[in-house]
């Protein structure tokens, strides 16, 4: 071939190739049909749902309409040229009803049911996955555990999904049928019922709207009914064509749209268990007269673990290690009953001995169908995901690939349970440990192992090397202490205790034991490895060193991701200290060298401790990322750095900004604050919550150091707590330090 014709040739291929990835993008934003366009003609307007008080979802707040379901409907609907006339003034159970008779269109956060589905269809796609929560009194906190509550009353809002999913699998629970939340919550204060059921959120908004104490709301990560069920758009099923096109109006609703709902209304955060304080001080657990007598007539507590399961937990030497014996020492700080360690020798035998009475119980375990049967359960306080591990010159990327091919896991393991409903069809071996399963793995027995990151991040670190993570499997490794079955008082006392360990302790156990890993990715998706298969075949030559290019650019923005999340707060997802102080010493050295001034703004949530412990430690979660929030917007400069400096302590750096700068800033935070008037009744300055304030300023002086700013800034802020809160002081060269 002449090489007129191999480059002619390149180009047709790249013509081709262009082509194909055109029509794939075409078929991606399909446009409407004709009959579509044609309903939205005759049909501009359609009827939506709007309730009355569902926060924050869906609620009318100063006769505005409002919540994450209602923006979502606009934003469909305006993507696809619809008008909407919300329809008010019905309970719940009636907005079925004329649905069903065709009076609404539209009901926007609908779950799915039996009974439902014989009159309502859904759209394809579930705009909201609202975490269903359980309100009890402290003392019955237990019924988190449903068996306890049989023959128990539970309030639920009739109509509800609720109802029906109760009627069906708890028929032993009595209902009390309520109109709306508000009603629920107020028949458990009442002593009228035992719990209610709704979702968590909407009974966090209720409880702390009206101060209610002496109650748990508890989300329902783990339970087998209420787990997660997604809510959907629900429409009359005379109605497929308006499912069709809202179905195309949420498709084209972008990433950074639903970021921004999601952030807006708060809903981020409900993926999280915020069962831990927020606080450095630590608490103790406040037991009722009944747990204290128990925990007295107990000489010990024995207690199995799984003996092979580090970092998690492990025995090293007949020593209890990993993270458990960390939440170990912080259980036994809150407990006057001692604690013994029962060895076993298989996370098998630790189960036959809870069985048996051997245990009291084990600290760090998944709830299961088959496990609820002799064991009760605490809220989850770990929570980690399942990783896929195979060799290293494998090119796989996804477990749906190797489903055909043996797989393993450690015998007994809850994830087996979820395996098996999600992949009936897979190839799942058992082994007696990890350990025994990656070398199962190295010596191709099986294809590839699934076990909890931090587990099988440790391995391939100390002991695989020739093994590696290829994906974080969609199922989070979600873990508790288990009691045995028959000593409900004992789930109940270390609820409290778990309870009690703040979010700093939980991060500096779980980032003490968490192993560095790189987790590996596959080079690219199927369409690059199609493309550089034909490019392998037809230009190898001239495209060898743009692949080369590409694989680097990837494997450079893979180790900037990992660096940046090396440098984030957990709670906020603002840089941590250690990233402020790294900046500080990089804008030192600019501005010294700019002769340009440079400072520094340091902020403390007044009497933030007695916030959380008035509220609780979920209203000082939200608190503080809400506090967060409204710091980033006063920033306008991209050089400026916001960050979360100590527990309820942030910290701001201002390049070229003088006092005057300053204090502009924080009267426009101080402003946005009086918007928020979050209520703050323990305060000791205000009825809501307040913020204190210090800055410093240095201009040209090379005598300074950074570290000196930082400690002019905190001087100023102790000033301002001195002199009374909610001010702002800034730093005088003349006042004594």
């Amino acid at each position: 071939m002449t090489p007129p014709n191999f480059s002619i040739l390149c180009k047709l291929w790249l013509l081709f190739l262009c082509s194909l990835l055109s029509l794939n993008v075409q078929a991606a934003g399909t446009n409407l049909t004709d009959a579509e366009v044609s309903y939205i003609k005759t049909n501009p307007i359609i009827k939506v749902h709007a309730e009355k008080a569902w926060r924050p979802f869906n609620f009318i707040e100063n006769n505005e309409i409002k919540g994450y379901s209602n923006d979502l409907v606009r934003l469909a609907a305006k993507n696809v040229g619809l008008e909407i006339e919300f329809v008010v003034g019905y309970h719940w159970n009636d907005y079925l009803n004329i649905l069903k008779n065709g009076e609404i269109d539209v009901i926007t956060n609908m779950k799915r049911t039996a009974e439902r589905e014989k009159y309502a269809i859904f759209t394809q796609y579930n705009p909201l996955k609202a975490i269903d929560g359980l309100l009890t009194l402290d003392e019955t906190a237990h019924y988190l555990d449903f068996n306890y509550l049989k023959h128990k009353n539970v309030a639920v809002v009739r109509g509800f999904f609720y109802e029906e999913l109760m009627r069906t699998y708890f028929p032993d629970i009595n209902l009390l049928l309520t109109n709306s939340t508000e009603e629920s919550v107020e028949q458990l204060v009442l002593g009228n019922v035992d719990a209610v059921l709704d979702s968590y959120a909407v009974i966090n908004f209720y409880v702390q709207r009206y101060f209610i104490t002496g109650v748990t709301n508890a989300p329902l990560f783990e339970n087998t009914v209420f787990n997660h069920l997604p809510q959907y758009m629900g429409l009359n099923k005379s109605n497929p064509v308006l499912r069709d096109i809202l179905n195309k109006g949420l498709q084209k609703i972008s990433n950074d749209e639903l970021s921004r709902l999601q952030q807006q209304w708060s809903l981020i955060e409900q993926k999280k268990n915020k069962f831990v304080d927020n606080s450095f001080q630590q608490t103790m657990p406040v037991f009722t007269e009944s747990e204290r007598i128990y925990l007295k007539s107990k000489q010990k507590l024995n207690m199995c673990v799984d003996p092979d399961w580090l970092p998690i937990e492990g025995i090293v030497n007949g020593v209890y290690s990993g993270m458990g014996s960390d939440f170990l020492r912080l259980f036994k700080q809150r407990l006057s009953t001692p604690i013994k360690l029962v060895s076993t020798e298989s996370w098998s035998q630790t189960l036959r001995y809870m069985k048996q009475g051997l245990c009291d119980f084990i600290p760090i375990a998944s709830r299961t169908d088959e496990r609820e049967k002799f064991l009760a359960f605490t809220y989850p306080y770990l929570r980690f995901p399942l990783v896929l591990v195979t060799k290293k010159e494998r090119l796989i990327h996804k477990l749906e690939q190797v489903l055909h091919r043996p797989i393993g896991i450690v015998k007994e393991y809850s994830y087996k349970y979820e395996f098996d409903r999600n992949y009936p069809q897979g190839d799942l071996r058992e082994y007696t440990s990890a350990e025994a399963g990656l070398m199962a793995v190295k010596s191709g027995e099986i294809y590839a192992f699934i076990d909890s990151l931090p587990v099988m991040a440790k391995h391939i670190q100390n002991t695989h090397p020739e093994l590696k993570i290829v994906e974080k499997i969609d199922y989070q490794h979600t873990l508790s202490l288990a009691t045995s079955l028959t000593d409900p008082a004992l789930v109940g006392i270390f609820n409290k205790v778990i309870a009690t360990i703040s979010v700093q302790q939980h991060e500096e156990i779980v980032n003490r034991w968490l192993p560095l890993v790189y987790e590996t990715q596959p080079d690219t998706d199927w369409i690059w490895i199609m493309l550089i298969a034909i490019l392998v075949l037809f230009l190898l030559l001239i495209f060898r060193n743009q692949v080369l290019k590409k694989s680097n650019i990837k494997l450079q923005d893979m180790q900037n991701k990992l660096e940046e999340l090396a440098m984030r707060d957990f709670l906020t997802g603002l840089p941590n200290r250690h990233y402020f102080l790294e900046q500080l010493d990089k804008e030192w050295a600019r501005a010294n060298r700019s002769k340009l001034p440079l400072s520094v703004v340091m902020f403390d949530i007044d009497h933030f401790k007695s916030f959380n412990e008035q509220y609780g430690r979920l209203a000082g979660d939200s608190c503080l990322i809400e506090f967060s929030r409204r710091l980033q917007v006063t920033i306008k400069r991209p050089a400026d750095l916001l960050a979360r400096y100590d527990g309820e302590e942030f910290v701001l750096i201002l390049p070229e900004t003088d006092e005057e700068g300053v204090e502009t800033i924080v009267a426009e935070l101080f402003y946005l604050l009086k918007q928020w008037a979050l209520q703050h009744t323990d305060s000791f300055c205000a009825n809501v919550l307040t913020v204190s304030v210090g800055s410093a300023t240095l201009k040209y002086n090379n005598k300074y150091t950074a570290e000196e700013l930082v400690r002019r800034a905190d001087n100023a802020l102790y000033k301002a707590q001195q002199n009374g809160h909610n001010q702002l002081v800034q730093y005088q060269k003349k006042s004594a330090d």
